[in-house]
């Protein structure tokens, strides 16, 4: 009972870390989207941007009522429904273990370090991983129950995750495996069949509560249905980051996913002493495996199954730059290795492991979200340093823009993608000081522009790509006309 009590006792000590280091920073161009939310939901001004996230907004909104900064209330959302996704999570693992090895399994996984610093921002991902658990209980509870109407909550329930997160929707799967596990009940295929349909119908009805209420939001449905194809297109053939929008090898893809997203970022927290605990962890539970100590039950091969889903649509239809995106494969992972290492006939060695492996996670998860919470994004950084230049300058940018925008800066900056219009946009009005940042240069380089003996490096922003990997440095050149 005691140990019982000392678990719950850290678990609650992580969600008021949470809440104490909740980010103020609204860091790139999708938190500044979720914070502008908070304040007039416009999907057209990208407030947020498609497609909506409508619950995850309504939840920042309510915690928005006692907490001003509406980044911080976003973070602060993150860290409640952290704490309410232990109830799922220990739930699952009692259908395998003990008691205590099920508020282990718990704290393996809610101690994750990368998991706790997306719980202290503004982003959807901690709230989205909430949920997953929460609808992958359901699932199993429907299982176990084997009725039609205890079907329903799952049903629900994905249909919070897809308003939450949509690119979770991979994680469907479960709910046809559901489904096609009742086959047995049915005397025919036709009858099955109809069953079949209805269900799939209810999950489209269920969709249909938050998508109507983008499309009365938007004011119709041809703007709808243009915003979401914009979405699509950008997605990926632009900006999106999946395979059909960038050159990168999937061999390439795959390695960054699986080794740099999912292993050293998503598992590990970026530290080597957390990658070494859990590589102690992966060995064990694979040894366990070829010795035959312990098989594979149906929970964990549907669980893998839903991993896998999710994986590829990670690698074909997500940006491989943000490690974010892979965060459920980690989280997943650990889970279904603590259930394996802590069932009955190893758990003596299982627990003394984990209990390591979460003493670290909880150490690592401390320092990242006090350094998070204490570190002045690279992006600021800039702001804050063009702000006390004397010379009169505008500044061209990629997305660092719309955190300008967000933060008010008072001087003129501009978003330039092409190096025509940064070109057309200085052959007229007074002359000042020209600004670029290296994602501007790079873009003007990929387009084939020659820069040698224009540029003149000024000076670096730098802050811990852990917390944003794509502008945790920023370098500020000058643009010198030879």
């Amino acid at each position: 009972m005691a140990s019982f009590a000392f678990g719950v006792l850290l678990l609650g000590l992580l969600t008021v870390f949470r809440l104490v280091y909740s980010s103020t920073y609204a860091r790139s161009w999708d938190h500044v989207d979720f914070a502008l939310a908070l304040d007039r939901y416009d999907l057209m001004a990208m407030q947020p941007h498609f497609p909506g996230y409508p619950y995850f907004i309504f939840g920042g909104t309510l915690v928005h009522e006692w907490i001003g900064d509406p980044v911080q209330a976003l973070a602060v959302f993150n860290a409640i429904m952290l704490l309410l996704a232990a109830l799922p999570i220990y739930w699952i693992a009692r259908r395998r273990l003990a008691p205590l090895e099920s508020l282990t399994t718990c704290l393996a996984v809610e101690s994750l370090g990368y998991l706790s610093v997306m719980g202290t921002e503004a982003m959807s991902e901690a709230t989205a991983v909430s949920v997953l658990f929460w609808y992958l209980w359901s699932l199993v509870w429907a299982y176990e129950k084997k009725g039609t109407p205890s079907q329903l909550l799952p049903i629900i329930l994905f249909s919070v995750l897809l308003g939450v997160r949509l690119s979770y929707l991979p994680f469907g799967l479960g709910l046809l495996l559901l489904f096609f596990a009742t086959r047995k009940r049915f005397q025919t295929t036709g009858r099955f069949l109809g069953y079949l349909a209805g269900q799939c119908l209810l999950v489209f009805l269920f969709q249909l509560v938050w998508i109507s209420a983008l499309i009365v939001s938007e004011g119709s449905m041809v703007t709808f249905i243009s915003l979401s194809l914009q979405f699509v297109n950008g997605h990926f053939n632009e900006w999106g980051g999946a395979v059909t929008a960038e050159s990168t090898p999937i061999i390439s893809r795959a390695a960054t996913l699986l080794f740099t997203n999912i292993l050293w970022v998503g598992i590990s927290g970026g530290s080597w002493i957390g990658a070494s605990g859990m590589g102690v962890l992966f060995f064990y539970a694979s040894w366990l495996l070829i010795k035959r100590r312990s098989g594979l039950s149906k929970l964990a091969i549907f669980a893998m199954v839903l991993w896998l889903s999710y994986f590829f649509w990670a690698l074909f239809a997500q940006n491989i730059d943000k490690p974010r995106h892979a965060l459920p494969l980690a989280v997943m992972a650990v889970f279904l290795l603590s259930i394996f290492v802590l069932k009955r006939e190893t758990r003596k060695f299982g627990r003394l492991l984990l209990l390591t492996i979460i003493a670290i996670q909880f150490l690592i998860s401390y320092d990242l979200m006090q350094e998070k919470a204490e570190e002045v994004p690279a992006v600021y950084q800039l702001a804050e340093y063009l702000t006390d230049y004397p010379d009169p300058f505008i500044i061209y940018t990629w997305e660092e823009a719309r955190v300008f925008d967000y933060l008010g800066v008072p001087y003129l900056y501009r978003q330039v993608e092409t190096f025509e219009v940064f070109a057309s946009m200085n052959s007229i009005g007074p002359k000042r000081n020209l600004f670029l940042t290296d994602h501007v240069v790079e873009g003007f380089r990929n387009q084939g522009v020659t820069l040698s003996g224009n540029l003149e490096k000024v000076k670096s922003f730098k802050s811990n790509p852990l917390f944003e990997p794509v502008y945790d440095e920023i370098v500020l050149y000058e643009w010198v006309n030879n």
